[in-house]
């Protein structure tokens, strides 16, 4: 019997190829939103030291220009915080998307790696039936040899 080929191989390796690539789009997701994450707690980071600033000038009696002035830059920092909020929400959307699209393109490989492997035992099977039966077929003809031995024995 011919060894197995499995005639949907082509497609299983672009299934696997497709895997790999949702690996990386999930993996490039993910490290984007730790990068926008960093960037959120530096934004925090700032605006807190920004508040703290204006809050200890106030109590020092800074001039009415010098706390309006850090107060645009708090407003300033604020809008900066919120633009990165929403990027990193945007980034854990996408990273969603990712894992989502990885789970599909996993499922759809394992489906097609379960039909090759129930294909390669289908075809051992096969080989195996095939197999016994020529053992059978010849084993039936060592009998008809063995009997017409016995009858020329018989027969002298």
């Amino acid at each position: 019997m011919k060894p197995f080929r499995f005639s949907l191989e082509s497609l299983r390796t672009l299934r696997k190829q497709k895997e790999r690539v949702a690996q990386q789009h999930y993996a490039r997701a993910l490290a984007a939103g730790d990068a926008a994450a960093a960037q959120l707690a530096d934004a925090n980071r700032e605006l807190a030291a920004a508040w703290e600033m204006l809050v200890t000038e106030l109590g020092d009696g800074a001039a009415a220009a010098h706390i309006l002035g850090r107060r645009a830059w708090c407003t300033a920092l604020e809008t900066r915080r919120n633009e990165r909020q929403a990027a990193l929400e945007a980034a854990r959307r996408a990273a969603e998307t990712a894992f989502r699209e990885l789970l599909v393109a996993a499922r759809d490989r394992e489906a097609l790696d379960r039909f090759c492997e129930k294909s390669r035992r289908a075809h051992a099977r096969g080989a195996q039936r095939e197999e016994q039966k020529n053992f059978d077929e010849l084993a039936v003809q060592m009998r008809g040899a063995d009997g017409l031995l016995q009858l020329v024995g018989h027969e002298n």
